[in-house]
């Protein structure tokens, strides 16, 4: 039985065998205002031809006391570097967006040819718009839950300490630390190299609380330091972005038996209870992903709340490594280099069935897993309150 449209022709007042017609119809095409442009940023080329880049990273060397003639006796010997740290990129992950649309059945549904074509043209342009929420949520979600513990990649900042505005402490703290990186040190990247960062090279990523109530509140009534507020640029991601991956080793720290604050996942049955306004915890998903709970079936993409009821767990309706738990004391990350994401192919094809007159759409690419470079640091900056 066919379904019948939401709405309904209106039954003309004068004849009872005549509708009123439609007077128009509108297809929104204005429907993703802005996008995100962290991911274009990040984008290295990719190929068609193999899979993997590897990207090399080397120490600095050592000098050694000069000893004049004693030193030819030396003349043979080898000094050869130590060995390079090697790290692959992968081209292993491929998505593909479906459409089907018809020139034929759905026509019927219009009043006019161009509101038709405003529909299909909409539809299409859809293929290359959910390619870009897929790239940029994706992208965003990873920034914003990898971290780095090696050497001083974990950091944390005292707000309200010592009479001063949450703006000024952030300022002052993350003026001291690009100073630290600027320094010869070993202490900025997972292999413990050594390195030196300029200024102008290092690239933060803002929680937007943290930024927005800087940038609104504290520096324009507080004080006015352009070298203060000049700390303050770079990528602003909002806040649901940031969070702690759940894995086997520390879903304990978010279960209880009784969910409740801080602990949102019910450690017997491993569902997701975020309680009243989220009061226990938000966890969102890692990766784009649908599932079905209570016969009722989600579609999520990266930094969409899973539904309440999903079970985190191994062979849950979300696996361990797949979800995190929103974390709303991180105040930035502090990166040198992109972590980045290249292209394998991108491919729009399309096919005509000719028995039930309809297009299938077909868009498909393939891009690499989501890694930082170990060569650069990733410095997670998080708030502490002050007592």
């Amino acid at each position: 039985m066919p379904i019948q449209s939401a709405f309904t022709l209106t039954a003309n007042e004068v004849f009872t065998t005549l509708a009123n017609m439609y007077i128009s119809q509108q297809v929104f095409a204005d429907n993703l205002g802005n996008h995100q442009t962290l991911v274009d940023k990040a984008r290295v080329d990719g190929s068609m031809y193999g899979d993997t880049k590897l990207y090399y990273s080397t120490d600095v060397l050592e000098s050694h006391e000069w000893t004049g003639d004693l030193e030819a006796s030396n003349l043979l010997s080898l000094d050869r570097p130590k060995d390079p740290e090697v790290q692959a990129i992968k081209l292993d992950v491929f998505r593909q967006i479906r459409l089907t649309i018809d020139n034929y059945l759905t026509k019927r549904g219009f009043s006019t040819e161009g509101a038709f074509g405003d529909f299909n043209s909409v539809m299409l342009g859809w293929l290359r718009e959910t390619k870009r929420v897929y790239d940029g949520t994706l992208y965003n979600t990873f920034i914003g839950t990898d971290e780095s513990s090696v050497g001083k990649q974990q950091l944390t900042i005292t707000t309200n300490a010592g009479g001063n505005s949450t703006g000024e402490n952030i300022a002052r703290s993350m003026a001291d630390l690009f100073t630290d990186m600027g320094d010869y040190t070993t202490d900025y990247n997972d292999y413990g190299h050594l390195r030196s960062y300029g200024e102008e090279q290092i690239k933060v990523i803002w929680n937007a609380k943290f930024v927005n109530a800087v940038k609104k509140i504290d520096l324009p009534s507080i004080f006015h330091n352009e070298a203060l507020e000049s700390t303050f640029v770079g990528d602003v991601i909002p806040s649901k972005y940031f969070g702690i991956p759940l894995t086997s080793s520390n879903i304990s720290t978010y279960s209880a038996s009784t969910p409740t604050t801080g602990k949102p996942i019910n450690s017997g049955t491993g569902a997701y209870t975020p309680g009243t306004n989220n009061a226990n915890g938000t966890v969102r998903a890692l990766y784009e992903t649908s599932v079905t709970i209570s016969s009722t079936t989600y579609h999520v993409f990266p930094g969409q709340e899973i539904p309440a009821g999903a079970t985190v767990k191994a062979g849950g309706d979300f696996e361990l490594g797949t979800v995190y738990i929103e974390d709303a004391t991180i105040i930035c990350k502090v990166l040198v280099k992109l972590p980045p994401i290249m292209s394998s192919f991108e491919a729009g094809t399309v096919f005509f069935n000719g028995r039930s007159l309809t297009e299938n759409h077909y868009l498909t690419w393939g891009h690499n897993s989501l890694a930082h470079l170990k060569n650069y640091p990733i410095i997670t900056i998080r708030e502490v309150k002050a007592a």
